[in-house]
């Protein structure tokens, strides 16, 4: 038993077009992480599901062919994701860059987080919580941008001028 190549194709071809959504939105704010970082970021981690999958179905196959095989083989199916959430997370730490008066860059380091979490949704496979992640994670960077400026940068400077 194998995964067929056009559930591969597919769920490849989807982590692309995802993480290039997410890195669009960080593109066109001239980010230091963008469209083609996080493109890519999603993608890797949905390889990485995609193999630990493979990596499984081999040694459920194997298992199935020796019965005395289960004892020796040990299954992790997490291991390789894990290792994919902290590299991403040393990555988008290396994105952020203390000014004097401003921290920039944690925003692009969660995107890329987050495309890892996404693409590896993606490579097991998990279609609902891929569509419904994303559909929140754009509500978020683009809806919470317009309720930032319309309303907490007004409660800002109506709270500065008041103070003077």
């Amino acid at each position: 038993m194998q995964m067929e190549l056009s559930v591969l194709v597919t769920r490849l071809l989807i982590s692309a077009f995802i993480g290039s959504l997410l890195g669009l939105e960080r593109e066109l704010k001239n980010k230091s992480a963008g469209f083609i970082t996080i493109t890519l970021v999603c993608l890797g981690a949905t390889i990485v599901a995609l193999i630990q999958e493979e990596l499984l179905l081999k040694q459920l196959n194997l298992i199935a062919k020796n019965s005395d095989a289960i004892g020796i083989i040990k299954i992790d199916v997490t291991r390789l994701s894990a290792q994919v959430i902290s590299g991403v997370g040393f990555i988008g730490g290396g994105s952020i860059i203390y000014t004097k008066d401003k921290i920039l860059g944690i925003t692009t380091a969660a995107i890329l987080w987050i495309a890892a979490c996404i693409g590896l949704a993606i490579g097991y496979g998990f279609i609902y919580l891929t569509v419904g992640s994303i559909f929140l994670v754009l509500i978020i960077l683009i809806g919470m941008k317009i309720f930032e400026k319309k309303v907490i940068y007004r409660y800002k400077v109506k709270e500065k001028t008041s103070s003077h």
